[in-house]
């Protein structure tokens, strides 16, 4: 396989080398990506939910002159190289479909809508606001029904259910969350001591070989962490042996601290949250027989909530407060005008754009600082009601398993993976990062490890 890329990639070279237009080598490189992704299907799924929090690693497709390519995408199709892989995983799971579970009535292949219902009114909810009073674009927000709702669905919460259907699948799922956590929390602590103009600073995200790969703030970094801190946890859990076990363990506490030295307030109150409900459950009698070291380890770390306090009092700390209340505002502003159905979904930023005395005061505009703003803006009553029925649909789920697993081995990892899903879909409660892969990705995991861990393992199921 190896070989076989080194390979293509000197041909593409050689073709740029003597001018050959890039149409033909796009097309050809499509079909064999295509190709390799359908041979090595779970090797790529692996790639993709390792790249999803790299969200500045971007994969930009000049349109052709193509007028369909032109007409969606502008000049050219810009995505973050992860969403990439998802939909070249989308095509193959979409061929093997029809070549396996139709064709050959392979049950394996059958596919699998977890929460469709809900899922599918919320969808349903962002197109009915193409018919809102405030005169929405009607493109647009099909537009955005389609990307990004309707693919976030597909690429990060159907595509893991479908695909990791086993132990094993599941495992290596958490390996490469484990890795990616690892890579984000030394990138962070590198920036605690090599930021440049300071010797000590807030962990933050820093550019690698050039590129900001985690995004250019520390909200970007904790919104990571909050996630792949708990699942290398659960990680940890199916691991026999001890030492690599407590390598794991390490390495949790590690991405925790390192979330903890964003100085990220939601970071810090949705860590707080997962710490919480672990020590509420799984960790109950833990916490019980060692009550005198957790005294001891929160006495030590006064100083770093004392260091918290100071900077949530600090200019750059108010000015957040101020520009998200003004957010929330216009927010309001337009439920208020449209309360049923919304301005429009995808139109928030236009409206905050059209609001001068936002840009006078902050510049350019911004989307929502919450994911219920959005959807309350957005989508208006009917928005809500829908996200409401995800909300309680994935919670229904999620009560079911944890009873019918109480007491099982796979308690403990499940408990971890559920309140990491919790913990990522909380913090989208204050940020941005609603319609990526780092909200919806958990999801799709916590979804995929209720039907492995209920169900007698197949480690042996062919991709």
């Amino acid at each position: 396989m190896t070989l076989s890329a080194f390979l293509i990639l000197a041909l593409v070279a050689v073709f740029i080398a003597f001018g050959i237009p890039m149409a033909p080598i796009l097309a050809l490189g499509g079909i064999v990506v295509f190709a390799f992704a359908f041979r090595f299907t779970e090797a790529f799924l692996y790639l993709a939910i390792f790249l999803t929090p790299l969200t500045g690693l971007r994969l930009v497709i000049p349109s052709g002159g193509l007028q369909l390519i032109t007409r969606a995408f502008s000049d050219s199709i810009d995505i973050p190289i992860a969403e990439g892989v998802f939909l070249v995983l989308l095509a193959v799971w979409a061929l093997k479909i029809f070549l396996y579970w139709r064709r050959r009535n392979d049950r394996q292949w059958e596919p699998i809508f977890p929460i469709w219902q809900s899922y599918g009114a919320f969808m349903l909810a962002h197109i009915a606001s193409a018919f809102s009073p405030l005169l929405p674009d009607t493109s647009l927000v099909f537009k955005y029904a389609a990307r990004p709702v309707l693919f976030c669905y597909l690429a990060f919460v159907a595509l893991p259910v479908n695909l990791i259907r086993s132990r094993r699948r599941l495992v290596n799922a958490l390996w490469m969350i484990a890795g990616i956590g690892t890579i984000a929390a030394l990138n962070g602590l590198v920036s605690v001591f090599f930021t440049p103009g300071s010797f000590l600073s807030a962990a933050k995200p820093l550019a690698m070989f050039g590129l900001s790969a985690l995004g250019e703030n520390h909200n970007e970094l904790a919104e990571v962490l909050v996630f792949t801190a708990p699942a290398t946890l659960a990680l940890s859990r199916f691991i026999t042996v001890g030492r690599i076990r407590r390598v794991l363990e390490g390495l949790a506490v590690f991405q925790a601290m390192i979330c903890l030295l964003t100085f990220t307030r939601t970071g810090w109150i949705v860590l707080g949250i997962e710490v919480a409900l672990l020590a509420l459950t799984i960790w109950r009698d833990a916490v019980r027989r060692n009550v005198r070291s957790l005294l001891m380890i929160g006495l030590l770390m006064m100083p770093l909530g004392v260091a918290m306090a100071v900077y949530s009092v600090s200019h750059e700390a108010t000015s957040s407060n101020s520009t998200r209340l003004m957010l929330s505002e216009i927010a309001l502003d337009l439920f208020k005008s449209s309360p049923w159905l919304g301005s429009g979904a995808g139109s928030f930023i236009d409206r905050v754009g059209s609001t001068q005395v936002f840009l006078i005061e902050y510049g350019a505009p911004l989307d929502s600082h919450g994911f219920v703003q959005k959807i309350m803006a957005e989508t208006g009553i009917v928005g809500l009601l829908a996200l409401a029925f995800l909300a309680f649909q994935l919670g229904q789920i999620a009560w079911k398993s944890i009873r019918s697993m109480r007491g099982s081995t796979y308690f403990a990892p499940y408990m971890m993976i559920a309140i990491g899903a919790l913990g990522a879909v909380t913090y989208q409660l204050f940020n941005t990062g609603y319609w990526t892969g780092k909200m919806w990705l958990p999801i799709g995991i916590f979804l995929a490890a209720t039907q492995v861990l209920k169900a007698p393992p197949r480690d042996n199921l062919p991709l």
